[in-house]
């Protein structure tokens, strides 16, 4: 059975962080790119918010007993196969896996001005998949 009280702690933390980055994404280009505080702390919400959603992914298939993922990327694969995220939106939780995974891992090679795009375009998405989640899994927000 899932933990439905860990989901949401999870939830919270992803929201917490989307906070911060929302916060983030409303300076200028400009502003944003020449300060390393910004820069930093949105790549630490972005790789802490992806990873909670990682962990929200493993921890449902754990509990149900699904196929054990070998990668991130399957984390999410699994998760939606099973009709708890939508198919559509796939590519773009494969694509946080592997952004997770170069911030990281390959950390020096982040282009800063990706991060700030990531803020103006992609936030969303993790909005999304709270939204999900909380709609497949959980009976109260």
């Amino acid at each position: 059975m899932i933990d439905e009280s860990r989901i949401l702690h999870k939830l919270q933390a992803i929201t917490e962080s989307l906070s911060k980055l929302e916060e983030l994404a409303s300076m200028d280009r400009d502003s944003f790119l020449n300060d390393f505080r910004s820069i930093d702390s949105a790549k630490y919400n972005l790789q802490t918010s992806i990873e909670a959603m990682i962990d929200i992914c493993n921890h449902i298939i754990a509990r149900r007993r699904l196929r054990v993922p070998a990668t991130n990327v399957q984390s999410f694969e699994v998760v939606t196969e099973i009709g708890l995220l939508p198919a559509d939106a796939l590519p773009v939780y494969r694509s946080m896996a592997r952004f997770r995974n170069r911030i990281v891992h390959l950390y020096d090679e982040v282009d800063d001005s990706q991060i700030h795009d990531i803020l103006q375009d992609r936030l969303g998405d993790i909005r999304a998949f709270v939204q999900s989640i909380i709609k497949t899994c959980c009976s109260s927000p």
